[in-house]
């Protein structure tokens, strides 16, 4: 059982085969579980309509999905009602501002297919921004830093914590300095909870969470 309260920020650990996807693919109804329910704001989501749950749940994942459209349509693909302020906001958190002076026509740049002419950190960026600008009340973010080096990951897991404020956020992510940013964390073992609590917590527990991320650990 998993109970995350509305505005908190969970991080889903565990080794890779451990179910941490799976988990976060039933929010989705991606697939429905074989027992038990997934329940949102109390209701079960195999009752809601798919359009409305799926309007409430913004989602980014390792391999961001682009389309090949300008920028600004790529990040207002959700929401293309947005202020432009937000946008700029959001992009700003999420490292977009970083990158985007260098591409030939700033916003208005045409993204290839499955957004080829940028690099995978560059993809990762403008879905972790998109997802911001779609004010969904759910975030769902598996590994969304895992393409981006770590000093880039350090600034976005800065700015992340402010910009999700309010939000109920699911985390998954194979470095530490991804999951510093949860209020809690639980670790996967075969599709169980084997451990959870605060991640700083469970670094000085010394078990399977400090395991999980070893000299990083050690290190924090």
């Amino acid at each position: 059982d998993l109970d995350a309260a509305p505005g908190e920020i969970v991080a889903i650990c565990g080794p890779t085969g451990a179910g941490k996807t799976s988990l976060l693919n039933l929010l989705p109804r991606f697939y429905d579980p074989t027992e038990g329910r997934v329940l949102l704001g109390g209701v079960d989501a195999r009752d809601a309509s798919l359009a409305e749950l799926r309007r409430a749940i913004a989602i980014v994942t390792q391999k961001a999905v682009l389309f090949s459209v300008p920028l600004r349509d790529n990040l207002l693909a959700a929401r293309p009602d947005a202020d432009w302020a937000d946008v700029l906001d959001a992009c700003e958190a999420a490292g977009v501002a970083e990158f985007v002076d260098d591409l030939p026509d700033g916003y208005d740049t045409l993204i290839g297919e499955r957004g080829v002419n940028l690099s995978g950190g560059q993809r990762q960026r403008v879905a972790l921004a998109r997802a911001l600008i779609a004010g969904s009340r759910v975030l769902v973010l598996d590994d969304p830093m895992s393409a981006v080096d770590t000093e880039t990951e350090r600034h976005l897991v800065e700015n992340l914590r402010p910009a999700v404020a309010g939000r109920t956020v699911l985390i998954s992510g194979q470095r530490l300095s991804t999951v510093l940013v949860a209020d809690r964390a639980i670790v996967l073992r075969e599709g169980k909870i084997v451990e959870q609590g605060l991640p700083e917590d469970l670094i000085r527990a010394g078990g399977p969470f400090a395991e999980l991320f070893g000299e990083e650990a050690l290190a924090a």
